[in-house]
C-alpha cells in the first residue's frame, strides 16, 4: 500500500521539515536537484542537450540546480527563466547565483521553440498551483509541448492540479515526472497521469517525523496487496467460506445473474444462490450449475439464508423489482453490495444505509445518486466519493477509469485496469467478486478495495493475452482465477515464485 498526497499535505511535510526540523530550504533544493540529475544521467546520453525552463517559485529553483549539476557532469544543460529576478524566492535567486557562477549558459526564452534541446525539465509551477495558467504561461507551456523535446517535470508537470488532477486550462505533457519525497493524488488521477507520464518519487531527504506528522487518507494498493486475500484453512468446508445470494436479473437480462456469481465463486465464494425471474432459472442452472435458484417469492427466506447479499445487477427497475430492493434494504442482517438497477432503486426507497451497506456506482449512477453532474463529480472524484459516503452512511466505490472507494473517512484509489474493461457486464463481475470476498468474513470497506483492486489486475492479465480490444467481463473471471493461482498461500510457496509473479504483473 503506498499513500496520496494533496498539495496541501505534500506542502505541510516540506513546511515541518524546514521550520520543526531545521533543515534549510536550501538543503532540501540542493537534494531534490541531486535527485533529478541521477535520474537523467541514470538514462540519458551526455550528447543529449537539456534545457531547463524555470519559474519565479522553488520548482524553478530545482530546475535551475539540476541544469547546475548535469552541466557539471559533463552534459549540455542551459537554464531559461520566466520573470523578472526580483519576484524569485529567496532560494532560487540562490541557485540562479551559483549555477551563473558555474557557468551555466542563462538563455532568452526563446530557446523553447528554437530546436537546439533534446530534453526540457519542466520547473515553471510547482504544487502549490490553483489558478488556471494563461497568458505568457499558457503560450511558454504550449512551446514546451510543441518543441518535439523528450520533457521531464519536476515534482509535477506544471498546469497539473495536484489535489484533483485537474488541467488548469493547459498543462506540460511529460514522458516522466519525478516527484519529490511523496507521491500526489494529481499524478495518480486522470486526466493528470496521462500528462505526468512515468512517475518516479525520489527521496529529497524528508525525515520521516515530517512524513507522519501529515495523516494522509488517500492511498493505493500494490501488488504485494493480494496477500490481503483471506487464509482459506485445510480444515474446512463449504460453508467456512461464505453463502452469497445474489438478487439480480430480469426477463431480459439472464447474464447479469451469471456474471456476478461465478465472479462470487471464483473469488472463493463456500455456496452461491441466485434469486431472478423464474425465466432465468433454467438457463442459469444449464450454464452455471454450481448455483443454487430461487424464484424472487422466496426473497425472505433466501435472505435468512445468506451472510452476504449481492443485489440489483440487471435487475430492471419494474415495481416487482422495487419491491425486491425494498425488501432486502429493511431486512438485511448481513454485509450487502448494491450495483446497477438496485442503486437507482434506492434511491428511491431511502436516503442512507449503513456501514453494513456497498454502493458501486458508475458515474452516470453516481450522478443520479447524489444530484451532481457528471462533470463536476469527475472534477473531483475522492472529495465526491467521499461525501456521498459520509451522507450514505456506508462504503462507496465510484466507478470509472480511476475507481474511488470511500468509507467516508480514507480514500482507495485504484491504479490497476485497463480501458478493455469497459465493456458490459464488468461492473456485475466485481459487484460478484466483492460479495465473494465479503461471504469470508471481510469487512465492507476492505471487500470493496480489495475487490476493485483484484478486478482490475484481473482485467491486467487477460488483456495481456487478448489485448483490450478483444477483452469482454467472462475473461476478468478468467483473470481471477489466474491471480488465485500464481498467489496463492501454498507450502513450499518461495520467495522466488513470488518475486517471478509480481514481475509478470
Amino acid at each position: 500500500m503506498k499513500y496520496l498526497y494533496t498539495n496541501k499535505e505534500a506542502k505541510a511535510i516540506d513546511t515541518h521539515a524546514i521550520c520543526t526540523v531545521g533543515i534549510p530550504s536550501l538543503v532540501l533544493m540542493e537534494k531534490a536537484a541531486m535527485t533529478i540529475a541521477a535520474v537523467l544521467m541514470e538514462r540519458e546520453n551526455r550528447d543529449m542537450r537539456i534545457l531547463a525552463v524555470c519559474g519565479a517559485g522553488n520548482n524553478g529553483g530545482d530546475g535551475i540546480a539540476a541544469a547546475r549539476i548535469l552541466h557539471q557532469q559533463g552534459y549540455t544543460a542551459a537554464v531559461t527563466v520566466i520573470g523578472e529576478t526580483d519576484k524569485m524566492t529567496a532560494e532560487t535567486k540562490k541557485q540562479l547565483e551559483i549555477a551563473i557562477n558555474c557557468h551555466v549558459p542563462v538563455l532568452p526564452l526563446s530557446a523553447i521553440t528554437d530546436g537546439q534541446f533534446d530534453i526540457m525539465l519542466d520547473g515553471i509551477f510547482g504544487i502549490g498551483l490553483s489558478r488556471e495558467v494563461e497568458g505568457v504561461y499558457e503560450q511558454i507551456i504550449d512551446g514546451i509541448n510543441e518543441s518535439g523535446a523528450k520533457i521531464y517535470a519536476l515534482d509535477i508537470p506544471s498546469g497539473i492540479h495536484a489535489g484533483t488532477g485537474a488541467v488548469l486550462n493547459t498543462a506540460v505533457r511529460a514522458e516522466c515526472t519525478i516527484t519529490f519525497g511523496v507521491n500526489k493524488i494529481g499524478l495518480v488521477l486522470y486526466p493528470g497521469c496521462e500528462y505526468a507520464g512515468e512517475v518516479i518519487v525520489g527521496d529529497i531527504g524528508f525525515p520521516k517525523e515530517s512524513v507522519y506528522s501529515v495523516n494522509s487518507h488517500s492511498y493505493f494498493y500494490e501488488v504485494e496487496d493480494i496477500a490481503r486475500l483471506p487464509e482459506r484453512p485445510a480444515n474446512s468446508h463449504k460453508g467456512s467460506f461464505g453463502k452469497v445470494l445474489i438478487a439480480a436479473g430480469s426477463e431480459t437480462m439472464s447474464g447479469a445473474c451469471y456474471l456476478a456469481a461465478k465472479a462470487a465463486y471464483s473469488m472463493g465464494a463456500g455456496l452461491v444462490r441466485v434469486v431472478s425471474t423464474d425465466n432465468n432459472r433454467e438457463i442459469l442452472l444449464s450454464s452455471l450449475p454450481e448455483i443454487l435458484f430461487s424464484s424472487r417469492d422466496e426473497i425472505s427466506e433466501a435472505v435468512d439464508w445468506a451472510d452476504t447479499i449481492v443485489a440489483g445487477p440487471g435487475l430492471g427497475l419494474s415495481k416487482e423489482s422495487e419491491e425486491l430492493m425494498k425488501y432486502i434494504i429493511e431486512n438485511s442482517p448481513v454485509p450487502t453490495v448494491i450495483d446497477g438497477d438496485g442503486i437507482r432503486l434506492c434511491r428511491n426507497l431511502t436516503e442512507t444505509l449503513t456501514d453494513n451497506f456497498i454502493l458501486t456506482p458508475h458515474v452516470k449512477e453516481m450522478s443520479y445518486l447524489t444530484g451532481i453532474s457528471v462533470g463536476e463529480l469527475k472534477k473531483d472524484i475522492l472529495g465526491t466519493t467521499g461525501k456521498a459516503a459520509q451522507d450514505w452512511k456506508c462504503t462507496i466505490a465510484q466507478k470509472d477509469a480511476r475507481t474511488v472507494v470511500s468509507d467516508g473517512r480514507d480514500c482507495y484509489v485504484n491504479v490497476s485496469g485497463n480501458n478493455g474493461m469497459a465493456t458490459g457486464g464488468s461492473g456485475d463481475v466485481l459487484a460478484g467478486m466483492i460479495g465473494g470476498l465479503l461471504g469470508q468474513h471481510i469487512e465492507p470497506f476492505e471487500a470493496a478495495k480489495l475487490g476493485v483492486y483484484l478486478h482490475g489486475m484481473s482485467g491486467d492479465i487477460m488483456a495481456e493475452e487478448k489485448g483490450t480490444y478483444s477483452l469482454m467481463a467472462s475473461d476478468i473471471i478468467t483473470g481471477i482465477s489466474r491471480i488465485s493461482g500464481l498467489y496463492c498461500r501454498k507450502e513450499g510457496y518461495t520467495a522466488e515464485k513470488r518475486e517471478a509473479y509480481c514481475e509478470r504483473i
